[in-house]
This record gives C-alpha cells, structure tokens and sequence, in this order.
C-alpha cells in the first residue's frame, strides 16, 4: 500500500516537473555532461526532501555507467524517443515513451539512445531527510 502511494505521488510529481520543465525550452537549455558526448542535463526542481534532473540524449549517444548516491529512490521517465537501459547486474530492457522505471537506491545504471531522435528524460531522486 505504501508503495503504491509512494509510486502515484511520485508519477503526480513527474507530470507536474514536465509541464514545468516544458516550459524553460529543450536541449539548448542543458548543460553537456562532462565525458558523455552527446547527453545533456538540467535541474528542473532542487527541494529538500526530493530533486528533479530533465536530460537529453542525441541519437546513438551513451550515458557512461553511473550512479546517484545519496538518493533514497530514482524515478526514470522516457519522454520521446527510445533508449536501452541497464541496471548493473540486471539484463538491459528497452524503454519507450511514457514508460517509467524505478530504480534501486543508487542502482549504477548506463543507458544508450537506440532511436533516431533525440530522447528527452525526466528522473526523480529522493533524498534523505537532513537530521
């Protein structure tokens, strides 16, 4: 029950992020990502308890094996376009738009952009709260 709650707050808090974050423009308002050619980063939302990370992906670019420490729970959302994602450990699975994965705490995680246009990612990350 409360992971179903936790999952419908957080898919209520991505629709908000994307009607925010479609309003600050697309690519050209990301920051490259330093050693992944081709990926692009902005922070949509910084709250304390929860932050916001909308990303693009050019075709045929790859974002290096990562991960998010410190984070309590990851929300991956594809907007457009397509992508492989893997999850250390685990087989890659293709995503489609719309289709929302959860990652593991600080789950190390790569994802390839396997389509023809550029994808646009919407991920939620939790933190801790600050004792």
């Amino acid at each position: 029950m409360k992971r179903t709650v936790l999952a419908a707050s957080l898919l209520m808090l991505v629709s908000t992020s994307l009607l925010l974050a479609q309003a600050v423009g697309g690519p050209e308002k990301g920051v490259p990502v330093k050693g992944d050619p081709g990926i692009s980063s902005m922070r949509v939302l910084d709250r304390p308890d929860y932050f916001v990370l909308r990303d693009w992906a050019e075709p045929g670019a790859v974002r290096r094996m990562h991960n998010h420490p410190g984070t309590t729970y990851h929300v991956f959302t594809l907007v457009t376009g397509q992508l492989r994602l893997t999850v250390e450990g685990q087989a890659p699975i293709d995503v489609k738009p719309g289709e929302v994965v959860e990652l593991n705490n600080a789950a190390m995680h790569t994802f390839t952009n396997t389509g023809t246009m550029t994808a646009t990612i919407v991920e939620v990350f939790g933190r801790a709260p600050k004792q």
